[in-house]
């Protein structure tokens, strides 16, 4: 890597002021990494075109990939660990504290196993298909950990989970059917704010199983989607 190439997270430059900032942020942006950690918040770029193999079996792999699921989220910086940042990192990460929290509690029940994710931005930036990138790792993980219970069952990629992995990764097109509207910055616009709630068997026997999830706040702003300019 150049000693003239801007690093993986923001707190490594050595000043961190505003323009180098945006430097950083540009520079990787233009080679299609659009993602960067700042500490422990990760930074997205809309980068508003496909980019391929960013999503793919092989990247979430490369998050899980430690023995053990235990260590799936282990908390490594990228020099260290040698993975970029990732949208999959920061669901690692989150899957990971509440696995390690479950196993250390005694009874399977623990307050501090509550983990949150909150994505954050302006209108474009892209915070419901990131939502819903991240909802998709955590139901895959999901199907992975029972797969691997059964001696029988093969893990695949490319099947987004039966029963209750399929109806939350399903819900995403019923909301955003009657929730969303065109922009001048957005086609696809999410006009209200969510609090979705994934839940996971805390039990030893089926430990990181995908329950379901619910939706607590809906606010709907009705007056934007009255009409279309």
């Amino acid at each position: 890597e150049s000693s003239n190439e801007p690093p993986g997270d923001l707190v490594d430059l050595t000043h961190l002021h505003e323009p180098a900032i945006v430097h950083a942020l540009q520079f990787r942006y233009e080679r299609d990494e659009i993602y960067t950690n700042t500490g422990s918040i990760l930074l997205a770029l809309n980068p508003f075109k496909q980019l391929d193999g960013l999503y793919t079996q092989g990247m979430m792999e490369l998050y899980w990939e430690e023995a053990g699921e235990k260590s799936v989220g282990n908390e490594r910086d990228d020099a260290e660990g040698g993975k970029p940042p990732h949208v999959y990192d920061v669901a690692a990460r989150a899957f990971g504290s509440m696995m390690r929290a479950l196993e250390e509690s005694r009874d399977g029940v623990s307050g501090s196993c509550n983990q949150s994710i909150l994505v954050s931005g302006e209108s474009g930036a892209g915070k419901t298909v990131t939502t819903k990138i991240i909802m998709r790792y955590l139901a895959i993980l999901s199907q992975r950990m029972v797969m691997a219970r059964s001696s029988t069952a093969e893990f695949d990629f490319n099947c987004e989970g039966s029963g209750v992995e399929r109806q939350v990764l399903q819900s995403n097109p019923v909301l955003e059917s009657f929730g969303n509207a065109r922009t001048i910055r957005n086609d696809n616009s999410s006009r209200f704010g969510k609090f979705i709630e994934m839940s996971f068997e805390a039990k030893r026997t089926g430990r990181g199983t995908l329950l379901g999830a619910s939706i607590y706040f809906y606010l709907l702003e009705r007056v934007r989607l009255v009409s279309v300019n």
